[in-house]
This record gives C-alpha cells, structure tokens and sequence, in this order.
C-alpha cells in the first residue's frame, strides 16, 4: 500500500462500508454494488486490519467460506457496533445463521434482487431514516386490484406478479428455484419461502426508469401480501383436509369429485372410484387402543396417496374407510379398460397393505391387516360422486362376502 494509499484509508469516515469479496459470490457482488462509499477488500486479514481502525459502519461478507464463524467472531471482537451482513445461497441459509448466531446481524439471499440492492444502497447512502416526501405509487389501481386478488394461493401470486412485470417491461419474465437461477441472470424480484423463488427476465432487457420504480414498489409490497397468501393458504388446507391423514375431508371430496366427473362428461375422460375400509378394523382398536388405530389408519392413507398420481383425489370418508378418485386428463384410447387398468392398481394397493408390517402391531404382524374395497366407473355406473360411492359401496360388500381383502368391481360377483 503507498503512502497517499495509506493516508485516503485514515481519512474515510465512519460511515464507511466494507466489502469482502474473496469469493466468487463477493466478486459478482462488487460489481452490482457500485457505491463510492464501499471498500471492496478480497484478503480477510486486510479486512481485519481495516476494521481495526474503526472507520466502518457496514460489512459485507460474502459465504459461505473457510471458517466463517471464527472470521465472525474476528470482525465483531474488533468492530463490535458494526452492522454485519452476510451473503449466501439460499440453501446455505439456516446452517450458517445456527453456526453464527449473535455474531452476524441479517442474512441476505444471493443472487440479490434488484428491489433488493435499491434497498441495500439507500441504507448504505444513510438514506433510509431520512424523511423524504411521499412518492406516487407505480402500481396501476386494476393491477394493485389483481394482487389483493391474488393472494388467495402463492401460485396465484407468483402468476399475477409476472403479469405485472412483464408489462411494465414489455418483456417475458418467469419465476424459478432460488437454486435453479442461470448463471449471470439478474433477478428482479424474490418471494421468500423453501425454497425461494426468483423473478427473472426471460432474456435480456433494458430495465428504464418507470420499470425499476415499479420493481421497487412490488419489493415494498410483497412482503405482507405473501404472508397474507400463506396464512390463506393454510387456512384452506385446514378446511379441506383430514386432520389424522392428511387425505381430504369427505366434504370437499364430493365437490371436487363432482366437478371433476362434471369435466369427464364434457370432455370424455374415464374416471373410476375406489371405496375402500379395513377389514375388522374395530378389532384392533378394542385389542391395541386409539392410538394404534391412527397408526393404521395413518399408514393406510400414506400408503395410497403413494400409489396414486397427482391428479387424483384421496380422501377419508369417515372412520376407516377412504375413497379415491382415479382420472385421466386425456380421453383414453378406444381399446383401453379403465375398471381393469384400475383395479390392477387398486389390487396393488390391497397386496402393500396385506404385506406392510405396521409396526405398532408388534413383530409378528405382518398379513394381519387387510382391506377390502369396491369400484365403479363413470360414466357406466354414475355421473355423480353420490352415484359412484353408491355402487361402488355395493362392490364392496361383495367383496365383505367373499372373504375379505379383496378388490370388487361393480356387478362382479364373488364367492
């Protein structure tokens, strides 16, 4: 360092923020935080020496790193009133805030958003406790209408953000895994969560003032909007699941059910309700307890949401029996089978649950347990979700009468 270096280092302020940016997410951070005000520094021990002189009022570290929590436990034993900020890759998040816990004031996502960074500087410029005049909101009334609109699920928010983006830059946007951001890309906005979703362009674009004022107002905006979507979002699990299982309630599996069997007629697609119970189930309530009976009941619901896809429709009817909605999107083909395609599925199911060792029911336990259940098809035997579970009720009897741990399908006879 030469003198004249030596001696603009002794004049720099408190005020002074000091950047270390010995890694690869430093470096990318240096040149987005273009501030006369910050020292960018790549060695740790310069930086250390740099803080011993007092002059800085903000660092900046950039991790993760070689022991990052003795470089912590370094920067606050020689500049214990700094404000430490350290920046990391979401999925580093939670281990590096438990390893320095005290020792680091904010963890902060990278990469950075640009709402981010207009923040970031504001406070480093000592902006941001300043009194300033009101400035007029960028968000138009119809779109500020569409977000509060939207806060009913976080798919809904993340699509009507993007809309508004995309307008104001005239350019396709789309949202991605925090993990999953390409390389150089710059994001625009971040919806916090696990994981972290990032808004980016879908190409390049020039970003001009009306835009950039418009990301600052959703940076300002999210926040409060996201919490309001997860509390709704919860609430409507809440209403809409079984609190045991997890599987829906039987409520909503009725609406559901029947506009999904509203869709096959309209759209042709086959679709085949499973009613299914545990044989003698109250028998291992009385011999085991309550507590033994959710075991089972749990396992049981676990064990066929396993099996079916994401478009169907799982649910607890009452007690221990379930019911399930198998359907297609698509029309199958003129020489498919649906109740046969579907009860070699179903009969699958019925073969885990008679080899699954509940664990609850002791070593030997194995083949004790066993279901029996019913199908029926639309539109052959039901339009309704009433009408299905009705046959598909009658299917299951037959199989009652046969023996049990059997699969039925409606109008087959057994026995």
């Amino acid at each position: 360092m030469t003198p004249t270096d030596t001696n603009a280092q002794d004049n720099r302020t408190a005020d002074e923020v000091l950047l270390l940016t010995d890694t690869e997410i430093g470096m990318e951070l240096a040149g987005r935080l273009e501030n006369e005000a910050i020292n960018c520094i790549t060695d740790p021990y310069d930086a250390l020496i740099e803080l011993s002189k007092g002059n800085c009022s903000t660092v900046i570290v950039s991790a993760p790193r070689d022991n990052f929590t003795g470089l912590a436990k370094a920067i606050r034993r020689l500049n214990s009133e700094a404000k430490v900020l350290a920046f990391c890759r979401p999925d580093d998040n939670a281990e590096l805030a438990e390893s320095t816990e005290g020792l680091v004031d904010e963890y902060c996502s990278f990469p950075p958003t640009r709402g981010e960074l207009t923040m970031l500087l504001r406070t480093l410029a000592g902006q941001a406790d300043v009194a300033v005049e009101p400035q007029p909101i960028n968000i138009t009334g119809e779109s500020l209408k569409g977000l509060l609109t939207s806060v009913r699920s976080a798919e809904a928010m993340e699509a009507q953000v993007a809309e508004i983006i995309s307008a104001g830059l005239e350019a396709p946007v789309k949202w991605v895994d925090a993990s999953a951001c390409p390389a150089g890309a710059e994001p625009l906005l971040m919806l916090a969560g696990e994981p972290a979703r990032l808004l980016i362009p879908e190409q390049p674009v020039k970003i001009n003032q009306a835009a950039d004022a418009l990301i600052a107002d959703l940076h300002q905006c999210l926040p409060p909007l996201v919490d309001i979507s997860r509390r709704m979002e919860s609430l409507h699990r809440l209403a809409i699941t079984d609190h045991l299982t997890g599987a829906y309630n039987r409520r909503y599996f009725y609406r559901l059910t029947d506009h999904v069997l509203q869709r096959a007629g309209e759209e042709g697609f086959r679709a085949t309700l499973l009613l299914y119970d545990i044989d003698d189930f109250k028998k291992y309530n009385d011999q085991y307890g309550h507590a033994v009976g959710d075991e089972i009941l749990r396992d049981t619901a676990a064990m066929i949401q396993h099996i079916s896809r994401e478009q169907d429709i799982v649910a607890r009817i009452g007690g221990d029996e379930f019911a399930v909605l198998f359907w297609d999107e698509q029309p199958r083909e003129t020489n498919s089978q649906p109740l046969t395609d579907i009860w070699a599925m179903a009969d699958r199911f019925r073969q885990a649950v008679a080899d699954h060792a509940f664990q609850s029911l002791g070593p030997d336990a194995t083949g004790m347990l066993t279901i029996s259940g019913g199908l029926a098809g639309c539109p052959q035997n039901g339009a309704t979700c009433l009408e299905l579970l009705q046959e598909a009720d009658r299917a299951l009897r037959t199989a009652k009468q046969s023996g049990k741990n059997a699969i039925c399908l409606v109008g087959e006879t057994r026995g």
